[in-house]
């Protein structure tokens, strides 16, 4: 009997280095809600080789890359061997199928090839996605054209997103949906905590995140900062933590516990080069925090400036005087945490989401297996 959703993870990604960023939990309770309204079984297709059992995810199989796949060898490699053994190796699980969705687009090279040997529905989800504002090669754009005409379904966080890959690669608007990511507003809600911070900031340590703007911010402000996150440049950051006793940092805070740490401060701060559609921005949001944060792609969306949130050029002083008037203000601060909560319930249930994501599913099953 085909019951199951298969999952793809990104190559390379397993369920330890989730537990390691803070964001297993959160991915296993989305999951965990969608298999219980869908009566779907979900097998994890994983990178990692020595993952922990799921005991309290009974309906969760997860399928890791085999042992005796060498580990001096390139991960691309050891990756294409992961895929083709897979093939026969975990066909019993593939035969179950119902459906199969990548987490991320890198994951639809082998969604393509499931969808090929055992005909199972592809599901590409593009969760993160920067192609249309950010140039690409000849061979990433004809990559990206093949998986998205020969997906069945298409799941797109950005509206601006779906609406490039609609007039790009001329695919069906109707084989497409968008919603936001989704924010459990059960767990990341105001809570009655004091404030501790001044800022907050959580987030990947790297390039993208324009982790030296935030620091340069910081630094010409008095205030106390919390940073929670780790990275390739952690070694600016410790140096930064080093000569400002404002500045508290956390490499490590699980997903279930952030909401705790958004409402001991007054104020979330973004300041990113680019984005998907930023899940700390969202829980930050329905937290009731205002924030601060850079007019990008994937931020942009989210935030209307004044109304829910303050948008800055990547002006340090500027992004200086716009903080500190923000923070002298409790008034305002209330006001646009409170319009951030009401766009995120509108945009952003989980439990809406869910619902929409298995109506599309359902659609598409129903039309095709009459």
């Amino acid at each position: 009997m085909k019951d199951a959703l298969v999952l793809l993870m990104t190559p390379n990604m397993s369920l330890e280095k989730w537990d390691s960023l803070g964001q297993l939990s959160r991915e296993l309770n989305y999951y965990d809600k969608l298999c219980k309204k869908s009566g779907f079984k979900l097998i994890i297709y994983s990178y990692g080789r020595q993952e922990k059992p799921l005991n309290d995810y009974p309906h969760i199989t997860v399928l890791q890359k085999f042992g005796w796949i060498p580990t001096r060898i390139p991960f691309r490699v050891q990756n294409w061997i992961y895929h083709l053994s897979s093939l026969f190796f975990y066909r019993k699980y593939f035969k179950k199928a119902l459906i199969c969705k990548t987490n991320q687009f890198s994951a639809s090279g082998f969604g393509l090839l499931l969808k090929f040997f055992y005909r199972i529905p592809l599901v590409v989800r593009m969760g993160y996605y920067y192609s249309h504002f950010k140039p690409i090669s000849r061979i990433r754009g004809l990559s990206e054209k093949m998986a998205f005409r020969s997906a069945d379904l298409i799941l797109t966080t950005s509206p601006e997103a779906a609406n490039y890959i609609i007039r790009q690669y001329r695919i069906d608007p109707q084989k497409l949906l968008f919603t936001c990511n989704n924010i459990d507003l059960e767990i990341f809600k105001p809570l009655p905590f004091d404030k501790e911070w001044d800022l907050i900031f959580v987030g990947k340590l790297q390039a993208q995140k324009n982790i030296a703007l935030v620091l340069e911010v910081v630094n010409k402000l008095n205030a106390k900062t919390l940073l929670i996150g780790k990275g390739s440049l952690e070694p600016m950051v410790s140096v930064a933590v080093g000569n400002n006793k404002n500045i508290t940092w956390k490499k490590r805070v699980d997903n279930s516990d952030l909401a705790a740490y958004y409402n001991k401060a007054k104020c979330f701060l973004l300041l990113s080069e680019y984005e998907g559609n930023p899940k700390v921005l969202l829980e930050a949001m329905a937290c009731g925090l205002p924030s601060v944060v850079t007019s990008v792609p994937g931020i942009r969306e989210c935030i209307a400036h004044q109304l829910n949130g303050i948008v800055v050029p990547q002006d340090p002083d500027h992004i200086k005087t716009q903080i500190e008037a923000l923070l002298s203000d409790d008034s305002r601060m209330k006001q646009i945490g409170e319009n951030a909560r009401h766009w995120v319930k509108e945009k952003c249930s989980m439990s809406e989401n869910i619902d929409k994501e298995m109506a599309f599913y359902a659609s598409f099953l129903l039309k095709n297996n009459p």
